[in-house]
């Protein structure tokens, strides 16, 4: 993801259970206009230095995402669910609400992250999205596009992917693609590879909640986009590309060929870029919504301890960055975190 991000609690969704219950359930009650049930997921808190992740503790938390408010009450009762110690709220528009600090003595709640959340309003047209852009950057993205034809010159250049079956021909070709992605090799980033993944986005995708997209050159697949979707909301979840194809842009080609193709789709609203900076995002984003994610932990648990712990990391960490940009040495020592997450040193 962009932007300079340290020490992020990222949802690992490969490793959820129940996926096939909580997929079908949520399809369900979102169907018929109301809140599908709690379940945790394991949080990974990251301890990292630009790209090298030097330790990962994972604990069992429950997480909503962006509207909590159904769920409030149970929140301020005190009660924990499946034994969890407490709630990750996710994308909360910044401030969020000041009620949220009164939950004492129940809960230790901490403000985790800010960050702007890039969107784009899929309500708008194709077209009128496309006249946002400055004259130049259109062409500039036109040519890109045509260039990108012209490498497969007849043959299929994008695919989209959405029913269990297409997703089953997706994983093996996105797989291929993610493993040569730096996103893979240096930040453990890509898309995930367990049977429990697979087997959460395929009950998704039987529920219509998937959107997938393969970017081809002479019959090989150079690019993927995974996007799952949540409530009306097209999230950018997993992307990636061949490296060997940079000069070429894949990342700008598939992004606009899956944008036109998500405009014309009825069930989508937002196409959701989730947290952080990036100029890709700044780019291609219809607006700008700062957020705020908030932890709500027991007091006195060991994951309360944690987010403490990690607090302090990150604190001492971007202290400790600012410094380094005062003194000269930022491209130095990006260089050598570089190397020391490739494992060269």
């Amino acid at each position: 993801m962009g932007g300079h991000v340290y020490g992020p609690v990222i949802v690992d969704m490969s490793g959820t259970e129940g996926i096939e219950k909580t997929v079908s359930r949520a399809a369900e009650l979102h169907a018929h206009n109301r809140q599908a049930p709690l379940f945790p997921q394991p949080v990974r808190f990251n301890f990292q230095l630009g790209a090298w992740r030097f330790l990962t503790l994972s604990r069992q938390l429950v997480v909503l995402d962006r509207d909590c408010t159904p769920f409030m009450d149970v929140i301020k009762s005190g009660q924990s669910q499946n034994g969890t110690d407490g709630y990750l709220l996710k994308g909360l528009p910044a401030p969020p609400d000041r009620s949220i600090g009164l939950l004492a003595p129940h809960w230790d709640v901490r403000t985790f992250r800010r960050y702007p959340r890039h969107l784009i309003d899929l309500t708008i047209g194709f077209d009128a999205y496309l006249a946002k852009f400055s004259g130049k950057t259109r062409s500039t993205i036109k040519r890109k596009i045509r260039r990108f034809e012209e490498l497969s010159p007849g043959d299929t250049v994008w695919r989209e992917f959405r029913t269990p079956v297409e997703l089953d021909e997706f994983f093996p070709l996105a797989r291929e693609v993610s493993a040569k992605t730096y996103q893979e090799r240096l930040l453990n980033a890509g898309l995930p590879t367990s049977d429990t993944f697979k087997k959460e986005a395929l009950e998704r995708a039987r529920h219509g909640l998937v959107r997938a997209y393969i970017l081809y050159v002479r019959g090989h697949a150079i690019s993927y986009l995974y996007l799952p979707i949540e409530n009306g909301r097209a999230v950018y979840a997993y992307l990636g590309y061949d490296p060997a194809y940079a000069e070429h842009s894949p990342g700008t080609v598939l992004q606009m060929l899956a944008l036109k193709c998500l405009f014309d789709d009825p069930d989508l609203k937002v196409f959701d870029f989730t947290e952080g900076e990036g100029q890709h995002k700044q780019l291609f984003s219809t607006s700008t919504q700062n957020c705020e994610d908030v932890l709500i932990l027991k007091r006195g648990s060991k994951t309360a301890w944690i987010a403490m712990l990690h607090a302090g990391f990150s604190t001492a960490e971007t202290w400790l960055a600012k410094c380094i940009e005062r003194l000269g040495l930022k491209r130095s020592v990006k260089l050598l975190v570089r190397r020391l997450a490739q494992g060269k040193m």
